[in-house]
Formats: C-alpha cells, structure tokens, sequence
C-alpha cells in the first residue's frame, strides 16, 4: 500500500469534493401523493410499434410504450417555469485534468464533464434548471448524463434523490451512486472512477436481481451533447433502426440513407428523429459526437452494452422551441448520444435469477482529422474514429478497469453523501434479503404505515390518523397487508391500500367492492377518489369527485383530476361551479388554466382565452397539440366573429399565416405526430 500511497502523491491525485454551483432554478415540489393507475400516467398508452426488417436480437422482449403501470410511483407534476437565484449542491470527482460534478438528489444526474486542457465541457451544461413533462414521472430536465433505468421512459429517479458515498481503493477514490427500483424490484448502481492524472472518466453500472426468479428490466445511458455546426455522429452501422413517423413503427433503413441525406449529421434532420446504430458483428462499439474539426466526446463499453443511438429535437421550430424551453433562449442546443444494453429502446433484457449484470463505460475527449471524421464514405469516417478510440480507450486497458470495478462494485462505500428513500431498506425487511452486497439502503426517513406494517404487523393510531401518501402495490407487499388484515382485523386503511392495488391489477370489481369498505370505516378524500375511478356510471364518477373534494385535505392535482374527468365528458355546467369555487392558488395550476381555456373556447369566450394562453406552460407534454388547437380556436373564433358567418378553410388557413403559432405554445415534435425521446 506505501509505495501505491506515493505513486498518488502530485497536483494530479483525483478526489471527491461536496461543491454547489448558482444556477436560476425553477420550483420543483415532490411527489404528488396521487396513486395514477395505467390510463393515467404521463406517458401516452401506445400499441406496440410493428418491426419492420428488424432479426430477433433487435425484436426480443418488446414493450409498448405506457402499457405498464407506474405505481407505486407517484408523479412529479408539482412545478413551475419560473427560475430564481439559487445553488444546487454537487458532488465533484476531479484530478486537476478532468471535472465531473454529480447531483445525488436528481438521480445522480452527471452534470459537468469538463476538460481542463480544452477548456469546454464535453457534456451538455444547463445554465438553468427546468422540469418539463417528459418523464416516466412527468418531470425531467435536460443536460448532462442519465442513467436511465430500470423501466422504460427517462428514469423515476431524474428528479428524485439517490444514495451516494465514496469508496477507498488502491487506485484512487470511487464515488458510488444507487436505488432500488420498486417496480423491477432490483438494485441499480453506477460507479464513477476517474484515474489520477487522466482525462478520461470511467463508469461502472451494475445491476443486481436478488429475486429467486428471471425478470426484465431496460437500462440507457443518455449524455446529451452540446450541438455544434456541422457536427456528425460515428458508431458503427451496417444499416440504422429508426422510428418512423407516421405510424411511430421501427424500420430498418441502410444508414447513412442514400435516397434521403446523410443521417450521421444531426442537423439534417428537420423532424426529432431516434437513430439506432447496428453492426452486430462488429468488434468494438462506441459512438462519438465530432465537429467540424474533428473533436469532441466519445464513449465505448464493455460488451454488455450492446446498443448505440442518437437523438435530437431537430431544426423545426417546434424542436428548437423544446431546446430553448428546457434552458435558455439560444443556449438549449443538444443531441444525445446514448448507450443501451437491448439494442433498441423497445426492448427490455432478463436480468438472471439470483444474479447481477455488469458493465464499464469510458468517456473523454476525441479527436479526428477533420478530413477523415467527414469523410463522404462513412465507413471510412468509421474506421478512422474507430482507430482513435483504440489509441484512446485500449481494449486491454477497458478490461483491467472492468475487473477492477466489478470487484469495487461490492464493496461498501466509506463515507456516505447522501440519502435516498426508504424502500430499499423497507424491502430488504419484508424479505429478510441483502438487496445487493456493498449497499446500504438505511435511512433516516420518518416511520409512516409501512413501517407500522414491517415492525408491528399493525397500523398505529397515528396512521390510521392520516392519508397515506405512499402506495405499494408488488406481490410481497400485498401479501403482507392480507396478513395483517386476517390476524389484527380490518382498517379503512388495510381496505384502501388493498383497493389500490387491486386496481393496479384491473380488478375492478374486487377494487370497488374494497373502496367501499374503506369509506363505510372511514370518509376519506382518497376513499372517494378511488369510488370514483370504479364508478358504474359518470353521474356517481361525478357525486365521487365532488365528495373527494369536498372532505378537504387533497391535493392540488384532485382538482386538476376533476376538471379533467368534467371537461372530458362534457359537464360543462358543473365544471363552471367547481372551478370557481377553488382556491385562486389552485384555480391557477396550470392544467385548469388550459381546462378553463377549452372552457371559453367552447363558450366562444375568444377575451378570455387570449387571456389565458399568454402565460407560459410547464407541464406540456412532447409532442402535445393541446396549445396549438386552442390557439386555433382562437383565430377561429375571431376570424368568424369578424365575417358574421363559418369560416372556409382556405380563409382559416390564411389567417392562422397571418396569425402563427407562437413560440411559447409550439410543443409539436413533427408535423402531423409525436416522437418519444426516452
């Protein structure tokens, strides 16, 4: 140990410093506390997209994006476009060569990779920080490195805090980032290691299934680069994988695509595109995101990374829109380079029973010439980063520090940072096993009815007091409230929680008959939200509502819920009465200003909705049209008002040139649909 001790010592040694860094920061309120079954979340239910040309490697274990449950999830809807002043604390890994910078509580996002001798940040670097509704869970922001799993759509964790804590080595320190997944019900790791005296960051991922069964899982890393003129993209490709729109199918396309333009450089796409890179003989994958010199990031893996892609918003208005509106006018322009262990984002892979799946990742800087990285042959451009990621990233290099990882990746960190959630540490007491060896999921979270469950096996009177504001739906966890239920006698809460889960199964009638049950021992604003959802008809949905509401001590998103379920159906009477008699604060959530929006459109109230759609949007969906029709509605209703009779089309679509839609409601990612960028 003396003499790795000595080998350490200079002004290049790495280490691991707690940082902040000033940002404008918009507000970002927690959880809604809102179980969101199925029809309910925030990614749109889709049918599987039809494989067109696609083998069996690139087709196995498909999904259908918004199928799947997000619960025990709760949605992150609670924020605002409004930045102030304010600091984000970081955790910085650095060796005077190299500085990567962290935030544990957003998911261990990477959100600095700068290197000191270019002098520029390799990743994407946010100058605000922003939620918008893109996100398995609504929120995200974009910038940086994501580590995207364990369910398909970026991370539950983006906006979420997770465990970190720094490990001693031999070679140097290891700062550790993890959770536990509660759908998958697995453990998910990510281990940084910058060398000392070196420019190139190391990271080791890790996943670990500690069931006695096979389950599927998804795991992407994003790392959104910043756009340059003329930049291009290399991976190595016999033919590419793309959705396609319309139809949102994956088709196999030869790549760069001869009868269109070359696809390697992103500002050829006009449209958001998803281009997934396929060589499945090749010997060594990477991708790298190069300028018109020739320079910039590269990232390769070990082989269990068997996926490349890039994506971008594209250079339609309504791209551009989305890049200006997760950052600042003008600074927001980024395409992501991504690496997955399926070979398409479609897909899931088994993680073995009882087992762990591992992998390392090397980033830095690369350089081509600039002849040779655009070059009119893109094999050839190809070949050439190919040769300058061997030079940079030695396979046999790669392999050491893979092992090296792998055997880190179980041991326990020795300082911790900071302090995810309760659940892993919950889990690992429902079923008396380590969740994964080197991690430690102890907190000091306060006790809700959970732990009353795991500790006592009954509910307290202090949670019997209160509604609950976490659920939990998994097989163990049902087992253990029934166990509860038959020896210590049922509670509004056992009937509740059970309810909600048995709806999460789409057992209605098991689910409503459960509801009951709870509200006839206990009213309870969530009791009659949860009558609602299994209601025989809209006249009870609608009697269900207005109870929820009215027993007080909801959140803000019931009423958004409200107005939804009354706009949707029509009651535009009752909708009147219930959104004037909210609070101004709630009136103002931004999905009832766009509810009372369609309201007066509906009305032919063309004032108030002017009014109304001049503020700006936080919680607009990608690709949502929602803005974009009611501000057609508008020049609509104003034009018609001014000819004293119905428009034709042709004086429609000459107004609405005259009238275009403006910037801060163009969300469209492509003229006639939508693309997902997960």
């Amino acid at each position: 140990m003396t003499s790795v001790l000595k080998a350490r010592r200079g002004d290049h040694v790495a280490r691991v410093e707690e940082t902040t860094v000033r940002i404008p920061m918009s507000r970002l309120g927690g959880p809604s506390g809102l179980p969101r079954f199925r029809w309910q979340q925030p990614i749109p239910n889709k049918e599987t997209p039809p494989n067109v040309g696609l083998d069996a490697e690139e087709s196995a274990h498909p999904f259908a994006w918004g199928e799947d449950s997000i619960l025990p999830y709760c949605v992150y809807d609670d924020y605002d476009r409004a930045p102030q002043p304010g600091e984000m604390p970081l955790v910085t890994l650095t060796n005077g060569r190299l500085r990567v910078s962290v935030a544990p509580q957003y998911g261990g996002r990477l959100m600095e990779l700068h290197d000191l001798a270019l002098g520029r940040d390799l990743v994407f670097h946010n100058p605000v920080f922003q939620p918008a509704n893109l996100a398995a869970l609504n929120a995200w922001f974009s910038g940086g490195i994501e580590w995207n799993g364990l369910i398909p759509g970026h991370t539950p964790f983006t906006c979420a805090p997770v465990f970190a804590g720094i490990t001693e080595t031999e070679r140097g320190p290891v700062l550790r980032l993890y959770e536990f997944d509660r759908i998958v019900e697995a453990t998910w790791q990510i281990d940084l290691f910058l060398p000392d005296d070196d420019d190139r960051l190391f990271v080791h991922g890790r996943i670990v299934n500690s069931d006695p069964r096979a389950k599927l899982a998804y795991w992407w890393t994003n790392v959104a680069v910043p756009t340059a003129p003329g930049m291009r993209v290399l991976s190595p490709a016999d033919y590419a994988i793309e959705h396609v729109l319309p139809g949102n199918q994956l088709e196999r396309f030869a790549f760069p695509d001869p009868v269109r333009f070359d696809g390697s450089y992103p500002g050829n796409w006009r449209d958001a595109t998803s281009v997934f890179f396929r060589q499945p003989q090749a010997k060594r994958l990477f991708i790298a995101a190069l300028d018109q010199q020739g320079t910039g990031l590269a990232q390769t893996a070990t082989g269990a990374m068997r996926g490349r892609k890039f994506f971008y918003f594209g250079t339609a208005p309504g791209g551009q829109h989305w890049m200006d509106y997760l950052s600042l006018p003008g600074e927001g322009d980024y395409i992501e380079i991504q690496s997955g262990i399926a070979p398409t984002q479609n897909q899931r892979f088994e993680l073995p029973a009882g087992g762990e799946i591992h992998w390392t990742e090397a980033y830095g800087a690369l350089s081509v010439a600039p002849a040779s990285a655009h070059d009119e042959d893109y094999q050839a451009a190809v070949a050439a980063a190919a040769e300058a990621v061997d030079q940079r990233f030695p396979e046999s290099e790669l392999e050491d520090i893979d092992a090296f990882l792998t055997r880190v990746s179980r041991q326990p960190v020795g300082r911790r940072i900071a302090e995810g959630v309760a659940w892993g540490g919950r889990h690992e007491r429902l079923t008396g096993r380590v969740l994964a060896a080197g991690l430690d999921f102890s907190t000091a979270a306060p006790k809700d009815c959970w732990d009353d469950l795991l500790d006592e096996g009954v509910f307290s009177e202090a949670s019997l007091s209160v509604v609950p504001v976490e659920f939990a739906v998994s097989e163990s966890w049902v087992a253990a409230l029934e166990q509860s239920n038959a020896s210590s006698g049922e509670t509004w809460l056992h009937a509740l929680l059970l309810g909600i889960a048995a709806l999460d199964r789409d057992e209605m009638a098991e689910a409503h008959d459960l509801f009951e049950r709870s509200l006839a021992l206990k009213r309870t604003w969530l009791g009659f939200r949860q009558r609602a959802l299994v209601a025989a008809d809209k006249d009870a949905a609608e009697q269900a509502y207005l109870a929820a509401w009215a027993a007080g001590g909801a959140p803000a998103s019931l009423a958004v819920e409200i107005v939804r379920f009354l706009l949707d159906d029509g009651r535009l009477e009752t909708l009147g009465e219930f959104v004037s008699g909210l609070p101004a604060k709630v009136q103002e959530q931004e999905r009832i200003v766009l509810s009372r929006a369609l309201l007066a459109a509906r009305r032919n109230d063309m004032d108030e909705l002017k009014a109304l759609l001049g503020r700006q949007f936080a919680t607009i969906r990608e690709g949502e049209t929602l803005p974009e029709d009611l501000w057609n509605a508008l020049q609509k209703g104003r034009l018609e008002a001014a000819l004293g009779r119905p428009a034709t089309p042709s004086e429609l679509s000459d107004r609405l040139k005259l009238h275009p839609l403006p910037e801060h409601l163009d969300f469209r990612m492509h003229v006639a649909s939508e693309i997902e960028e997960n």
